[in-house]
């Protein structure tokens, strides 16, 4: 049998991980872990589990009381989470985001592996490297933030930020002027998204509107895209995201958020397991919940 046709087996032995989010119906997460560890025969199971806000205290707690071997943190507690845990590595403190938990021996130590995710995400679109390019970033969030940290080692000439509560983009931007690099950061009031889209070349959506379908409202003024625009949109879903449809249908490059889960999700799995994932299994495991 195929390494990537083994079959899952549960034991009293099974280790636990999984992804802490809110919502977190829509992840692709269990699919792609759950694939790559039947692949290389690791006894472990990767589960979702919708935690509300104000439970996640008891969330992390409870990965103490489980033994989880360790967690996915997505939207919307990847900067809630860092007091929770006894330790951040420098990565993500830096950042200022965790989107991975470890579990050392009762130990539960975070870390940031979006900043990869993203920057293998943006090179699959731009495979020349987008030195010296000038970008436009909604959100202000955790997933932003290594957008940003990303962003700027790819010594990118200027990020315009704009997000819905205008404070945030000040405080991420204030930050990340500390960070080493030349880029150029600059905020924008959210009305004025629109200037910022005539401005860059390349648009990143790290806000969760377009997460669900009930959300109907696109990040993006659509209507001014064109065909040297680069689009890349963190949501992602079994579908293209609606902003993504929208960008490819004015002649945009555009992409959705799966390649950059799929680089995250590499960078935890060798947390976790200390082994590199089978990354072509992590991608069948993607393409078997839209088939």
């Amino acid at each position: 049998m195929k390494d990537r046709e083994r079959q899952l087996v549960i034991t009293a032995h099974t280790r636990l991980l999984g992804i802490f989010g809110y919502p977190v119906g829509h992840s692709l997460s269990p699919q792609i872990h759950n694939a790559a560890l039947a692949a290389q025969g690791l006894d472990y199971v990767y589960l979702a589990f919708e935690v509300v806000p104000e439970q996640l205290p008891q969330a992390i707690g409870g990965m103490r009381a489980l033994s989880m071997r360790g967690a996915n943190i997505t939207i919307p507690h990847k900067e809630a989470v860092i007091p929770l845990l006894d330790g951040v590595d420098a990565a993500a403190q830096r950042v200022g985001a965790v989107n991975t938990v470890v579990n050392d021996r009762g130990l539960l130590v975070g870390y940031n592996t979006d900043v990869g995710g993203f920057q293998q995400a943006l090179r699959a679109l731009c495979p020349k490297g987008v030195e010296g390019e000038v970008c436009l970033l909604l959100g202000a969030g955790g997933a932003a933030r290594a957008v940003v940290a990303g962003l700027m080692e790819e010594k990118v000439q200027r990020i315009y930020i704009a997000n819905r509560t205008t404070s945030r983009a000040v405080a991420l931007s204030e930050s990340a002027k500390t960070w080493a690099g030349d880029t150029e950061l600059v905020v924008l009031p959210w009305e004025a998204v629109r200037e910022g889209v005539s401005k860059a070349r390349i648009l990143i959506n790290a806000t969760p509107l377009g997460l669900t379908t009930a959300v109907k409202e696109l990040p993006f003024p659509v209507d001014i895209l064109h065909s040297n625009h680069v689009v890349l949109d963190l949501a992602y879903g079994a579908e293209d995201t609606q902003l993504v449809k929208a960008a490819k249908a004015r002649g945009a490059l555009a992409a959705d958020g799966k390649e950059m889960l799929i680089g995250q999700a590499a960078g935890s799995y060798r947390l976790w397991t200390g082994i590199d994932p089978p990354l072509d299994v992590m991608r069948d495991g993607l393409m078997s919940r839209q088939g």
